[in-house]
């Protein structure tokens, strides 16, 4: 359903730090592919996405870094966002966690 499950924020880390992870891994899962796919297509058709952003009430953050988790069978059970280092490493750690837990990551592509 997209509800959130689980989240972690280091100690001294920016106040917004959560609610950018939360947008990255909410668009992610809302539109169906991962964050880097979301960054990609922003660039191309920034109209959408700035009806996108209103229609998310602007909780879809379109930066690398929002992961789908898919499951052996190749299913999405959910999605992982990091944020705290630029885009391209909150992206590798996402992806990190969730090969560690025995899953498949979809970051998208460019």
């Amino acid at each position: 359903g997209g509800h959130l499950v689980a989240f972690k924020r280091e100690d001294k880390s920016g106040i917004l730090r959560f609610d950018i992870a939360f947008g990255k891994a909410w668009g992610a899962l809302g539109m169906g592919f991962g964050s880097r796919t979301l960054a990609g297509r922003a660039a191309k058709t920034p109209q959408f996405f700035t009806m996108l952003a209103a229609a998310s009430d602007g909780r879809m953050i379109t930066n690398p870094g929002g992961v789908l988790i898919r499951d052996n069978s190749g299913n999405v059970i959910g999605a992982c966002g990091i944020s705290g280092d630029t885009s391209d490493k909150d992206e590798m750690c996402a992806i990190a966690g969730i090969e560690a837990a025995g899953l498949k990551a979809d970051p998208g592509t460019d």
